[in-house]
């Protein structure tokens, strides 16, 4: 083997190695929730249980865990268009059905954190004696003073594939 050529396969190879650490370099900075860091798992398990609890209670019509759960300045969106804090716990505390048994399913469920703002997608899949119904939702979470507060919600229920 030549020197010229040893020279050129050893430029290529750097090359290579360049490449590859620019790219991950470039996906962990684009991706700034991709990597783990300490703090976010007991994040999550909190937000999930917020989720939960403010999703059973929107279920029952309970109005007060909402109203805990939820920022002051929360809204709420979706087909039906936007809709403030007060709107919302106004329709939850005057529904005239009765609540009913739902059980769901959310899965995936996507955590991104961003100083303090976390941003959560999921598709959450509920059945009830109906049926059962897909939505994907997105909501925004702000950490206030020692905990999580649900800032906005919005939700699109998906269509069943033909």
């Amino acid at each position: 083997m030549t020197r010229l050529s040893m020279k050129s396969r050893n430029s290529q190879a750097g090359v290579v190695v360049l490449s590859t650490f620019v790219l991950c370099a470039f996906t962990f900075w684009m991706l700034p929730g991709a990597l783990p860091t300490e703090g976010r798992a007991k994040d999550e398990e909190i937000i999930r249980r917020l989720n939960e609890e403010v999703l059973h209670a929107h279920d029952v019509a309970d109005a007060a865990t909402l109203d805990r759960i939820e920022d002051a300045d929360f809204t709420l969106s979706g087909d039906f268009g936007l809709v403030s804090k007060k709107g919302q716990l106004n329709e939850v505390r005057n529904r005239t059905r009765k609540p009913e048994v739902i059980t769901r399913k959310i899965d995936p469920q996507v955590f991104r954190f961003y100083e303090g703002v976390a941003l959560v997608t999921e598709t959450d899949r509920s059945t009830t004696k109906d049926g059962t119904f897909a939505y994907q939702s997105t909501e925004v979470w702000v950490h206030r003073g020692d905990s999580w507060r649900l800032v906005h919600l919005h939700y699109s229920r998906l269509e069943e594939k033909q």
